[in-house]
């Protein structure tokens, strides 16, 4: 069979890009083409005018779109780098026929690693403690009641809104500390699953009115963009903390600004932010109880190499005509 044509619009550096894929792809099979982290739209659809594959972003800083899939005409797979695909304009995909594919398990250890990391030191209230302690004040008296008095999360109640392969790590790491776990989720786990992971299946409003960690692991689609708004916040259990994972668009930012402001909740723990990487007009800059990272919480030396391996074998299927992984759409 003659190789294919296969166009990657990851916007990584060519030094970073070529340490995280080098020697994955099968390049007698595929002819790989780099679109440039600088390419126009109107480059890329050139480029893609003739490609059976199209690799997404792996940062999510491109899109594809319509007009991108639009051009293809030989499209035949749109091969996502990571977990996310709302990069990718799923409806127009649908329209042509053409699927489109993630690498869905390969980032769940990280991310599951960074949401009870960032609910401990909530929790405990680290920053509070470090940060009055660095300035010379002794403040062990006034964490042992109050607002700041540190927490065991054994005792509390972990709830998951969304509970993919990330949902379902959340869990398993969040049984060893003997926390109760609720979760929501559109379709309901099979019994072995919910007994495996200490599972309790939930109404998504007795999770929000009983969680004091609420972990979001959803994928933005119009069904949760926005799915954690003013009213969600206002119901969700007084002194509670959030971590959100999934996306920006899931969760209204000003409306979490208020309820940490006013003390409604304890503290949250963001990831993910609309607009990335242009995040300087988000009301949570700056606040004294929440975390904010860079979309960084799936990072590790590991977790590349494992969506790698993951995109390289869906394009061995693909090639070879068999049925794909991990079909979003």
């Amino acid at each position: 069979m003659d190789r294919m044509k296969m166009v990657d619009l990851c916007t990584l550096e060519d030094d970073v890009y070529e340490q995280i894929t080098g020697g994955v792809f099968d390049l007698d099979r595929f002819d790989l083409v780099r679109a440039g982290r600088d390419a126009s739209e109107e480059e890329v659809i050139e480029l893609v005018r003739d490609a059976a594959v199209i690799l997404t972003d792996l940062v999510h800083v491109r899109h594809i779109t319509r007009r991108i899939i639009e051009a293809a005409e030989n499209l035949r797979l749109i091969q996502c780098y990571s977990i996310g695909f709302d990069d990718v304009d799923l409806v127009a995909a649908r329209e042509r026929g053409v699927p489109v594919a993630n690498a869905a398990g390969t980032l769940s250890k990280p991310i599951a690693e960074y949401t009870i990391t960032v609910a401990l030191y909530l929790l405990k209230s680290i920053e509070y403690a470090h940060t009055e302690l660095n300035k010379g004040n002794w403040v062990q008296q006034q964490m042992l009641s109050g607002p700041k008095v540190p927490l065991e999360f054994g005792v509390l109640t972990l709830g998951i809104i969304g509970c993919g392969s990330i949902g379902q790590e959340v869990a398993r790491l969040a049984k060893g500390f003997g926390t109760q776990i609720l979760y929501y989720k559109r379709s309901r786990l099979p019994e072995e699953v919910e007994r495996e992971l200490g599972l309790e299946y939930s109404s998504f409003d007795e999770v929000l009115a009983s969680s004091d960690v609420l972990s979001i692991n959803v994928s933005l689609t119009d069904e949760t963009r926005g799915m954690i708004g003013a009213e969600e916040i206002a119901r969700m259990k007084a002194g509670a903390v959030l971590v959100n994972t999934a996306r920006g668009e899931v969760v209204d930012y000003g409306a979490l600004a208020d309820a940490l402001k006013s003390g409604h909740l304890r503290g949250a723990a963001v990831d993910v932010f609309e607009n990335e990487p242009d995040i300087w007009d988000c009301p949570l800059l700056g606040l004294e109880n929440v975390i904010l990272t860079p979309h960084s919480s799936a990072g590790s030396p590991e977790s590349p190499r494992r969506c790698m391996e993951k995109v390289a074998e869906n394009l061995g299927l693909f090639y070879e005509g068999k049925p794909l992984l991990n079909v979003v759409n």
